[in-house]
């Protein structure tokens, strides 16, 4: 199933689908992406929906307004895999008292934690397309290339438009990797929906090369 815009049409979304939320602001703008977390559900444009998500924090039943969705179809094997791995991510993240700014990174879209002293890997801190990213990694589905090289540049205007509370915050800006003035190369929520508008056989067999504009769905 290629992702589409929900107001176009309704469809009956399944576990672990992509869902996206537009910008209130920025006509065609996916400012964030999450993982429904409910089965066969029909859903149209603004529906409610239950999903697990980066916020920040992670929560595993949220509600959101969904207004674009896409996806891979999973065998119930892959879905059992991504059920044990957020499980472990929860356990991670409880296991060292990891508050919502501890768990949440826009650049990169993930950034594994070690301790200072054994250099151990203790959890790993996401963007919310980061965690659908790597949600689907664990199955070994690699939706987009995230390489800094293969991703375009995105202007400060356009992160505005993501994240509009962390650019009132310059502690934010640099808590969450977006140093200096920009541009930078950037994993944003458009792409995971554009890396899904392909074929199945596609996206399995090679991850997206986003391309300057795809923040929009």
């Amino acid at each position: 199933m290629p992702a589409f815009d929900l107001a176009e049409r309704t469809a009956t979304l399944r576990r672990f689908d992509v869902v996206g939320m537009h910008s209130e602001t920025s006509s065609g703008f996916v400012q964030h992406v999450a993982l429904l977390n409910t089965d066969d559900r029909e859903v149209k444009c603004a529906d409610t929906v239950r999903v697990i998500h980066m916020g920040p924090p992670l929560e595993t039943d949220k509600q959101l307004s969904a207004d674009v969705a896409g996806r891979i179809p999973l065998t119930n094997d892959e879905i059992n895999g991504i059920n044990t791995w957020i499980a472990k991510v929860e356990d991670e993240y409880q296991a060292v008292n990891a508050g919502k700014l501890k768990q949440y990174v826009i650049n990169p879209p993930w950034k594994d934690i070690r301790d200072e002293n054994t250099g151990v890997r203790r959890y790993r801190r996401y963007s919310c397309a980061g965690f659908v990213l790597d949600a689907h990694l664990r199955v070994n589905v690699s939706l987009l290339m995230i390489d800094k090289e293969a991703l375009p540049e995105v202007p400060r205007k356009t992160l505005e438009a993501a994240y509009p509370n962390v650019f009132r915050n310059p502690d934010l800006l640099n808590r969450f990797g977006l140093q200096g003035n920009g541009p930078w190369r950037v994993v944003l929520a458009g792409y995971v929906l554009h890396a899904l508008d392909r074929r199945s056989d596609e996206i399995r067999a090679e991850p997206y090369l986003a391309q300057g504009g795809d923040e929009l769905f």
